[in-house]
């Protein structure tokens, strides 16, 4: 799989996710919950399974709609705020768009 920085947002929306492709198809695993999401293309439109306690799928898209919204930028513009409680990955600026990471 070719990492770029839509992958890196979608790992930040979910840390401990483990990602796969399946052709054009992605499947997501949290190990830990049970949880899982899945991908499924068709002709002309996708679809998305999801089970178990968390919503990844959800976790997913809303971190790629917020990545998008600040203009899709690459890897470069982002940087990481880190403390003795929190460490979060920001874009921009530490007072831009963030996502929190387990410490």
């Amino acid at each position: 799989m070719t990492t770029g920085p839509g992958h890196v947002v979608a790992q930040l929306a979910a840390p401990p996710v483990e990602f796969w492709m399946s052709g054009a198809d992605v499947v997501l695993v949290d190990v830990a919950t049970g949880s899982q999401a899945r991908t499924e293309s068709t002709r002309d439109c996708w679809s998305v399974h999801e089970n178990g306690p968390l919503r990844l799928w959800d976790q997913v898209e809303t971190a790629l709609v917020k990545w998008q919204a600040a203009g899709a930028p690459e890897q470069s513009a982002f940087g990481m705020t880190v403390t003795e409680t929190t460490q979060t990955v920001w874009l921009g600026d530490p007072g831009g768009p963030g996502w929190p990471l387990p410490v």
